[in-house]
């Protein structure tokens, strides 16, 4: 069996453990990881920070700031350069779509796509009720600030699959990632807040499904959703899968590894 983490963070992430990727690429090795992804966050847009909620503790939770990338890729690629001969490393980033940022994210991944062999695509922002908020911070924010923005659960959750649908039609360039990250993020407070019927998003979900299939996208298939313990279940789960899997889209294992322990999570 090939094995594969494809989804990772390192130090340079402000909401992780502080662990040096160095020794999470020791853990890769100890448990028999072939191949490693990298996978750190974008830096947040200056502008698109205006219209975030106003909570700097948030604001400086989320991501590094932009003048850390090049230290970031430098220390990631002598990493897998030190490394070539024990494990085959992939260096690249976690990418948020922002709709508002579509310009300033293309400038991004033109200025340093280049130097990346791998990358996700991800929504972790949506439009609240006055500003933009985080769909996996809260379920506080989720309950508060983005149903009642939608008028109802099933409507948010539309809402979040269309900015997924949305995405892989953006035009970021030639160095945009072609794998969805964390399908079904916006479930991870489900045990709180509750879950729409299978049926009143499978049509979402089944229509961009099949774009991803025309447009050769891969899944990521992300187990951090297990240990949330108001989620409790894979990202994508089974039925998603199964869906995936009729229509050919590969599915790529990520621990979504925030430190050592996380590292190739069951």
């Amino acid at each position: 069996m090939f094995k594969i983490d494809g989804h990772t963070h390192t130090q340079y992430c402000p909401h992780g453990s502080g662990d040096h990727v160095e020794k999470m690429i020791e853990r890769a090795l100890e448990l028999g990881i072939e191949e490693y992804h990298i996978t750190e966050h974008t830096p947040i847009p200056e502008r698109f920070m205006k219209l975030l909620e106003p909570n700097a503790k948030l604001r400086n939770y989320l991501a590094m700031p932009e003048s850390e990338v090049d230290r970031y890729l430098k220390e990631m690629l002598a990493l897998k350069q030190k490394y070539k001969n024990k494990i085959k490393i992939k260096v690249g980033f976690e990418v948020d779509y922002i709709p508002t940022e579509i310009i300033w994210t293309k400038d991004f991944l033109n200025e340093y796509g280049k130097h990346c062999d791998t990358g996700i695509i991800s929504i972790h922002y949506i439009e609240g009720l006055s500003d933009w908020r985080c769909v996996d911070y809260t379920d506080d924010e989720v309950t508060n600030h983005l149903i009642p923005k939608y008028g109802s659960l099933e409507a948010y959750q539309r809402a979040y699959y269309d900015l997924v649908y949305e995405s892989i039609l953006a035009d970021l360039g030639v160095y945009k990632p072609t794998r969805i990250g964390h399908l079904t993020l916006v479930d991870k407070f489900q045990k709180k807040i509750g879950m729409p019927k299978k049926a009143a998003i499978e049509e979402s979900i089944t229509k961009l499904l099949g774009l991803a299939k025309r447009k050769n996208y891969s899944l990521d298939y992300n187990h951090a959703g297990l240990y949330k313990p108001l989620c409790g279940e894979i990202y994508p789960p089974q039925w998603i899968v199964e869906i995936a899997k009729l229509l050919e889209i590969p599915l790529i294992y990520g621990s979504d590894a925030h430190g050592i322990e996380d590292v190739g999570r069951h």
